[in-house]
Order: structure tokens, then C-alpha cells, then sequence
């Protein structure tokens, strides 16, 4: 039994070393420091994390170990002014070349309730060090040094105390305090996301108004901490049940009554107000008037006035004004005026005005006034006025569809391309004797808008038509556009409307290069409607004029040219 339990516990020691105790041997000269730690990490089974703004990546090092731990090639690469702290998956690297020293000055304690207070200096200057972190990792107890370095924390605990300070561009430090009596409580396990960057939050336009600058400090000084816990509640950022070690916990479950400061969600969260998260969200977010989520969002997130997030979202977001993703959206985005996406949009969007996809969209996209995709728009969109993309692939439809490319059907009065075809034509028709029109889109569907005279005998009537095509390419000279078209003939001085519906079948022979030569029959309908004087005035001499209820129907011609 006692060498079974000894192995058990060689086993978990050798399972349990410590990435920065790893042996290390490595030569290599003249490389860039980002190769190097990619090339360290690579073999290790771990990444190295770190800000360009503290390290730079860039720097050509040179290098030659053997057989030695790799805290120790981190030293000999850094100089001693990088700090590593070891995440699962992760070596994170943190800038800091000044140390820092904790002072106690008095530990007062009665049934369990601790007060320790004094200060934080400079361990070179031995000044104070203003707006260092102070914290109990195991407790979830927070504070914040003063101008002069003082601290005051108050904990409640049967156990021994760990106080670790930390503060940017200087190395953490502990100090333990020991009680009469000590119980096995387990350390809450940081956790890591190198995803996200958890001072984005703080820096949005929400963060900046409702986010005091002790917050953004202990932010700041505590960025690669982060704990989980089952639940929290809030009054307004800073005065919660977890203090200033709010904006440092993963919660469960969620309840602000103005609004909230987390890092991140892993359940449900709601907020009179606002929400305002550093890191991941998942599951349901729902807030009276805003969402902010630095990291990722996952789940069903209900915003009363807006929400933005700024990475990706995998779900659904809700708003009666707008949803703003920085990053990715898979799901749906109802927005009371816009969506806006920097990235690619997968799923569905809805807005009254607005939907925007910096990258790439596909699936159904609605807007009210306008879609824009920066690339390639893939599905179907709908918008009021205007949709465009550099590339459009599928169905669109609106007022007016631009693409650099369009290689799927777009339907409107105006739809511009550069590989499509835009011609002004010149024709004359059995409707009305001159005609000028404007055909635009491509081969498998394209739009026509037409305007003629037909100076009568005794009435003058104005051709107003529009109408969609298709061409049936024979070869590279010539095809056959099939068109259906409505025509609202004007009479009377413009009183009298009559409407004419047109299925054409013109043949069109490409003469040169900008110009075409076209021709062929139709056949028309007149609507019952209007005077009767001016009805027969339109249908005479019509050839193969009948009746089909109290419609008027005959057949009719086009022929013309077409430029561009």
C-alpha cells in the first residue's frame, strides 16, 4: 500500500510540473521574438500571451541553452522586466520591471473578522504606489491603495490569509497571515481568455460613463485574474455583493437593479438599466436599456434600447434601436433601426433602416432603407431603397442594387454592375411610336425602365412602363430577352391613366460592340377602365385585337437599337 501511494504521488507530481519548470534546450540566432516563443510553445504543448503594446514581438534575439528551465530562458530573454504566470494552455507574459513590497501595519481580528491595513511601496524609491490592487484570491475581497499607498481590507474567514497585490508594470506579491485555526477551503481556479481583451468593455462609451476609474484601475491591475462564482447582485458598478472584485467574476446568475460590472456570464443576467461584461456571455442577457459584452456572446441577449459586443455572437440579440458586433454574427439580429456587423453576418437581420455587414452576408437580410456588405452578399436581401455589395450572389431586391460583381438575380429599377449589362435603348413599339428606356442587371434578370410619346389623332398619350427580363443566350452575337412589363399610358392631360400589361420576346443581335440591333413580337392587354373613346383610340388598327372578358388584348411589335 505505501508504494502504491507513492507512485499515486509521483504520478501526480510529474503530471502536475510546472510549464515554466520545463527542460529546456534551444539555438537560434537572429529570429524574431514572436518566432522564438511560437517555436518554445509549439514543443511544449502550450501558447505564450502577451500585449504588442508591452513586448515587442519584433525584436530580433539571439539565443543558445541547454538543459534549462524555461523560466530561466524567459529571464535570459527579457532581463528580469517580464513577469510569467503560468493559465491552462497559456504562459502569459506581463511587463513588469519594478517590484513592489506589501508593509502591514496592523491586523486586527475578532470571531473571525479581520482588518489589516498599511501599505504598498515602491521597493527602489520605498514610495507609496497609488491605485494598487489589493485582494484575497480565495475570498473575493477587494481594495484599492490610496494616493499615499495605504490600503485598509476587511475579510471574514475561519482560514489562513493570502494577500496578493498587483499592479501594472510591477511584479505581483503575496503575504500570508495565519490563524489559530486553518480549514481546507479549495482556491476558487483563475480563469484565462486570451480571446478577449477585458479592458475593451470599460472603454466603450458605457463603460466610460458608468465605470469609475477605480474599476478601470483594478481592471487594469488584475487583467489576467478571473474567477467564477454561482451568483452576484448589484446596485451600480462597484457596489455589489462581490465589491471591487465584481468586475473579476464569472457569475451564474446575475441581478442588477441600475446596472452591473462583471467579467462574463455562464447563465442568466438581467438589469433594470444596463450590463456591462469584460470577457464571454452565454445563455440570457436581458437589460432595460443596454448590453455591453467585451468577449464573446452565446445565447439570447435582449437589449431595451441597444446591444454591442465586441466580438462574436452566436444567437440572438433583441433591440428596439440597434445590435452592434464587432467581430462575427451566426443567428439573428432584430434591430428597431440597424444592425451592424465588422465582420461577417451568417443567419438573419431585421431592421427598419439599416443593416450593415463589414465583410460578409448570408442567409435573409430585411431593411426598411438599405443593406451593406463590404464583400460578398450571399441568400436573399430585401431593402426599401438600396442594397449593395461588392460581390451579390443569390436574390435582391430593392429600389436600387449596386455590386462591383452580380452573379445572382437582382430585381429593381436600377441595378448597376460592372460585369452587367447597363443599356440606354431607342425603340419604336405598336404602344407608342418613340420610346427611350433604360435596361440594367445581367442575363438571368434584369430590369427595364421606359418612357415614350404617341402624338394621336386626337389625343396625345405618355408611355410610362416598367418590367423585369431574362435573356436566352444563343451564342456570343445574339439572344432572345423575354420581358414582362406594365405600361401606364396618360391621356386627357394626364387624367386619364390606362394600363397596358406586355409579354415581349424580342430577338437582339450584338452589331458591334456597343451597340445592338433588336426586334420581335408581344402581347398585350388593356385594362377595362378610363373613356371608352380613349380605349378604341389606343386599340385601333391593332392587329388580332379580341376580347378577353371586358380586357382588350392583341398583338404587338417592338424594334430598336440599344447602346452601351
Amino acid at each position: 500500500m505505501k508504494y502504491i501511494c507513492l507512485l499515486i504521488l509521483l504520478i501526480s507530481t510529474a503530471q502536475a510540473q510546472s510549464k515554466l519548470d520545463k527542460d529546456i534546450s534551444i539555438h537560434i540566432k537572429h529570429a524574431r521574438l514572436s518566432t522564438l516563443l511560437d517555436t518554445l510553445g509549439k514543443r511544449n504543448g502550450f501558447y505564450f500571451s502577451y500585449s504588442n503594446d508591452q513586448i515587442n514581438a519584433d525584436s530580433l534575439v539571439n539565443i543558445s541553452i541547454d538543459h534549462q528551465p524555461l523560466r530561466t530562458v524567459l529571464d535570459s530573454l527579457f532581463k528580469g522586466d517580464v513577469e510569467y504566470k503560468e493559465s491552462p494552455g497559456y504562459v502569459i507574459l506581463r511587463l513588469a520591471p519594478n517590484n513592489l513590497t506589501i508593509k502591514a501595519e496592523n491586523v486586527t481580528g475578532k470571531e473571525q473578522s479581520y482588518v489589516i491595513s498599511g501599505y504598498i511601496l515602491d521597493e527602489r524609491t520605498g514610495l507609496g504606489i497609488p491605485n494598487a490592487s489589493i485582494y484575497e484570491k480565495r475570498l473575493l475581497v477587494s481594495t484599492l491603495s490610496d494616493h499615499m499607498g495605504y490600503f485598509k481590507i476587511r475579510i471574514k474567514t475561519a482560514g489562513m490569509i493570502t494577500l496578493t497585490v498587483s499592479k501594472e508594470y510591477y511584479k505581483d506579491a503575496s503575504l500570508n497571515f495565519l490563524s489559530d485555526v486553518t480549514i481546507g477551503l479549495k482556491p476558487r481556479e483563475p480563469d484565462y481568455n486570451k480571446e478577449s481583451n477585458p479592458d475593451q468593455a470599460a472603454r466603450s462609451w458605457l463603460g466610460r460613463i458608468f465605470v469609475s476609474s477605480k474599476l478601470r484601475e483594478q481592471g487594469v491591475n488584475l487583467r489576467n485574474y478571473f474567477a467564477n462564482a454561482p451568483f452576484q447582485t448589484s446596485l451600480t458598478p462597484g457596489l455589489s455583493s462581490r465589491g471591487m472584485m465584481s468586475s473579476q467574476v464569472v457569475n451564474h446568475l446575475s441581478l442588477n437593479v441600475i446596472g452591473g460590472y462583471t467579467a462574463g456570464l455562464d447563465g442568466v443576467e438581467f438589469a433594470y438599466i444596463f450590463n456591462i461584461n469584460r470577457l464571454d456571455v452565454r445563455y440570457i442577457q436581458v437589460a432595460g436599456l443596454f448590453n455591453v459584452t467585451g468577449g464573446n456572446f452565446q445565447g439570447v441577449q435582449i437589449g431595451g434600447i441597444g446591444n454591442n459586443v465586441l466580438k462574436k455572437v452566436n444567437g440572438l440579440q433583441l433591440a428596439s434601436t440597434y445590435n452592434m458586433v464587432t467581430d462575427s454574427v451566426k443567428g439573428m439580429q432584430v434591430g428597431g433601426i440597424f444592425n451592424s456587423t465588422k465582420s461577417s453576418v451568417n443567419g438573419l437581420q431585421l431592421s427598419a433602416v439599416l443593416n450593415y455587414a463589414g465583410r460578409n452576408s448570408s442567409g435573409f437580410r430585411f431593411a426598411g432603407i438599405a443593406n451593406i456588405t463590404g464583400d460578398t452578399a450571399k441568400g436573399a436581401q430585401i431593402a426599401g431603397i438600396l442594397n449593395k455589395a461588392r460581390v451579390m450572389n443569390g436574390f435582391t431586391f430593392g429600389l436600387i442594387n449596386i455590386a462591383d460583381t452580380l452573379n445572382g438575380y437582382a430585381l429593381g429599377v436600377l441595378n448597376l454592375s460592372k460585369n452587367g449589362d447597363h443599356k440606354i435603348m431607342a425603340y419604336s413599339s405598336d404602344l407608342a411610336p418613340f420610346n427611350l428606356g433604360f435596361k440594367s442587371g445581367n442575363h438571368r434578370l434584369y430590369s427595364v425602365f421606359s418612357a415614350g410619346v404617341n402624338p394621336g389623332r386626337n389625343t396625345t398619350y405618355f408611355n410610362l412602363g416598367w418590367g423585369i427580363g431574362h435573356d436566352f443566350v444563343l451564342n456570343k452575337r445574339s439572344f432572345i430577352a423575354t420581358e414582362l412589363s406594365s405600361n401606364n399610358l396618360l391621356a386627357s392631360h394626364w387624367k386619364q391613366t390606362y394600363s397596358v400589361d406586355r409579354l415581349s420576346a424580342v430577338f437582339t443581335y450584338k452589331a458591334y460592340r456597343s451597340l445592338s440591333l433588336f426586334a420581335g413580337p408581344s402581347f398585350n392587354l388593356l385594362h377595362n377602365e378610363g373613356l371608352a373613346a380613349e380605349r378604341e383610340e389606343i386599340t385601333k388598327n391593332k392587329p388580332v385585337l379580341m376580347n378577353i372578358g371586358k380586357n382588350k388584348a392583341w398583338i404587338g411589335w417592338t424594334v430598336g437599337m440599344s447602346f452601351l
